[in-house]
């Protein structure tokens, strides 16, 4: 095989969880191309994943080595340091000065924060990091992040706007879940619904439309300006039990 087909039997074998397989693959394609990164990038990776992080940042640094302007790398090295109790945060805020919109380094920013007591840090960095992933098409990672932040205690816009949108996602999703979980479920999407419309005089107007159209009211007209905003306007897309409008 050659690289290419290499590197996607790894990428096959990494989203089936088959790490040590996608690990071969992967020191495969390496010796057909040593130069591209992309197969390195996916070995540090599915070391992380293995929690092999002393080793996925012996990778990483080899890979900063050729390519030194490559944000995403960076970031993933200040994750596996602080994976490791180190203090990755040098890394983390360097990826953000390189691209303001990394997700990843936005994220575990937010985990630090959080670690540190600052909870009200903590909603900001990850809420928007949900909203950049969502936007970027991470639509289940984002769904986790969501929940983390609604499950914050903090009185902030960006907790109840997260709170929407996971109510959203979770109410499109009670169609295809079994009826043993669709109770569950619709309880828990009334719960946040009406919690964050107690809250709603503070969260952003393309949030405040979403929950409008949820509980049965007129969506307020919007104009998406940022990631929020397009989200909100992706989610009012989307009629419950079937497909996305195009």
């Amino acid at each position: 095989m050659n690289y290419e087909e290499l590197y996607g039997k790894a990428i096959e074998k990494i989203g089936n969880g088959n790490y040590e397989e996608a690990i071969k693959y992967l020191d495969e394609a390496i010796k057909e191309n040593e130069n591209d990164t992309r197969a390195w990038i996916a070995k540090a990776t599915a070391l992380m994943d293995m929690k092999d992080y002393e080793n996925a940042i012996q990778i990483l640094d080899r890979v900063i080595s050729m390519d030194e302007n490559d944000d995403f790398v960076v970031a993933l090295k200040g994750v596996a340091l602080y994976e490791t109790g180190r203090d990755g945060s040098e890394f983390l805020n360097k990826a953000l000065k390189m691209n303001p919109k990394n997700f990843t380094a936005m994220y575990w920013r937010g985990v630090i924060e959080g670690k540190a007591g600052r909870k009200e840090n903590e909603a900001e960095l990850k809420g928007q990091a949900a909203f950049i992933l969502f936007s970027a098409g991470g639509d289940a990672e984002a769904l986790g992040i969501f929940r983390e932040v609604y499950d914050l205690d903090v009185e902030l816009p960006i907790r109840y706007e997260c709170g929407v949108a996971y109510a959203s996602m979770l109410d499109y999703a009670i169609p295809f879940v079994g009826k043993e979980n669709a109770q569950r479920l619709m309880d828990e999407v009334d719960e946040i619904i009406e919690d964050c419309w107690n809250h709603r005089d503070i969260i952003c107007k393309s949030a405040k439309a979403l929950l409008n159209e949820m509980v049965g009211e007129e969506p307020e007209d919007f104009v998406v300006e940022d990631e929020k905003d397009f989200v909100f306007e992706k989610l009012m897309g989307v009629e419950y039990g079937e497909e996305e409008k195009n």
